[in-house]
């Protein structure tokens, strides 16, 4: 039962021989890693003329940046760019890897965990997004020379375990539920207000359009 997602290549700086050629790799981190721990998974295929969900392949976002993540006729669709990631970080299967993984965990961008949070000295709770990508960003790992992008488990959002009981992503890189790793983040709704939550030396990508899409969602909830 689980959904297909359509890789759609319109991108000049990425041939579709070498999209076919990373999309195994990204199944077998879906298949074999994300969906025994999450329950969920997906089927990739490239270019399918038939899908429940799609990512699409573009060269930049641009100047103006009106591509993003959206919902029609309830089919999420998202964006990944790649000239963008590979002058930023020499790849973009690491995106393609976080963008996938996280638009299986919620597709519709509106679920939550209620946590926990220091602001101006304080101790606040929030609304924490399901964004399973975001904790870890600057982490990656390989599979068959693939890089692709670390990812927290269900334990990360359960406030009953105590630090240091259990990893609470796939590498081990933080041991404790809301703990954003280095060079990670978290956006959270705290009463009316958002908030980025930065773990150390944090590079926050420019556009986060499922950050976006989620305080659409929020607004008008």
């Amino acid at each position: 039962m689980n959904p297909t997602i359509s890789i759609v290549n319109r991108a000049r700086t990425v041939k579709d021989a070498d999209i076919k050629r990373v999309l195994p790799a990204l199944q077998r981190q879906i298949t074999t890693q994300f969906e025994p721990v999450w329950g969920w998974g997906a089927n990739l295929k490239f270019d399918a003329k038939k899908f429940d969900m799609k990512v699409i392949i573009k060269d930049t976002a641009g100047a103006g940046a009106y591509l993003g993540y959206h919902i029609k006729d309830g089919i999420p669709t998202t964006y990944i760019f790649a000239k963008d990631d590979i002058e930023d970080s020499g790849e973009y299967t690491s995106t393609l890897s976080h963008e996938l993984l996280e638009m299986i965990a919620d597709p519709a961008v509106n679920l939550y965990a209620i946590g926990k949070f220091r602001y101006r000295g304080r101790s606040r709770t929030a609304l924490f997004g399901l964004e399973v990508c975001d904790p870890v960003e600057s982490n990656y790992y390989k599979i068959d020379g693939v890089t692709v992008s670390d990812w927290v488990r269900p334990e990360w959002f359960e406030p009953e375990h105590a630090k240091g009981e259990m990893k609470t992503d796939f590498l081990g890189v933080v041991d404790a539920p809301f703990m954003i790793a280095q060079g990670g983040y978290a956006d959270v709704r705290s009463g009316s207000h958002w908030h980025t939550l930065r773990g150390r030396k944090a590079k926050v990508k420019r556009q986060r359009h499922r950050a976006e899409a989620r305080k659409v969602v929020s607004t008008r909830s």
